[in-house]
């Protein structure tokens, strides 16, 4: 069964909201779907785009928690 390219754009922009308004996990469970959905559908084109977009996803995140470590005081940890 093929999936609905619509449900695919509708999860990349729930994911890129949530991404700007620092809900992390939340875009995070959408990229899951949304790699979900794109393995349904079978497109090599769109599977490629969809995982490194994850990727480049899990990178920002990453290099966000470091800055934010980076900013606490030992200290007064």
């Amino acid at each position: 069964m093929m999936t609905d390219h619509k449900k695919i754009d509708e999860l990349i922009h729930l994911a890129q909201r949530a991404m700007d308004t620092c809900h992390y996990g939340r875009a995070e469970k959408l990229f899951r779907q949304l790699l979900q959905e794109a393995f349904e559908s079978k497109d090599n084109k769109i599977i490629a785009e969809i995982s490194i977009a994850f990727i480049r996803f899990r990178r920002v995140r990453a290099i966000e928690t470091l800055k934010t470590l980076k900013r606490i005081d030992p200290i007064q940890a």
